[in-house]
């Protein structure tokens, strides 16, 4: 009995790291990336000659769509499991279980969404 408390403490660790590591992406990559396709693209804020689509200069090449994957994935995780904290600390604790599930439910398909989406960027040629 004590090994398993001992695994599930470690794998709750693991978890609350994550959320952590995606709450530092949210606070600093997400900005950035608002900053660029809502405010630069729009308004030529940013140098671009128009011969492609302005989101080309972050999806053109493999270390842009990485930035997405890894910013809007880590903030999906940070913001799903954040959500699912509150909603136990309000007042639904006897359906903790039942909302980590649908929340990592979320989070999976969520991701594989992303990865879905920029694999076919990908084999399409949008991304070199």
């Amino acid at each position: 009995m004590k090994v398993e408390t001992h695994k599930i403490a470690r794998l709750h660790a693991i978890l609350w790291g994550i959320f952590s590591l995606g709450g530092m992406i949210a606070a600093f990559l997400l900005p950035v990336l608002l900053y660029l396709t809502a405010i630069a693209y729009p308004f030529n804020l940013w140098p671009f000659n128009g011969a492609r689509d302005p989101s080309f200069l972050i999806t053109g090449h493999r270390l842009g769509a990485l930035f997405i994957f890894v910013t809007i994935a880590g903030s999906l995780f940070h913001g799903i499991f954040r959500f699912q904290s509150a909603l136990t600390e309000v007042g639904l604790i006897k359906y903790r279980r039942a909302l980590e599930a649908v929340g990592y439910f979320i989070i999976s398909v969520g991701i594989i969404a992303l990865a879905y989406y920029l694999a076919t960027w990908y084999l399409n040629g949008t991304i070199s």
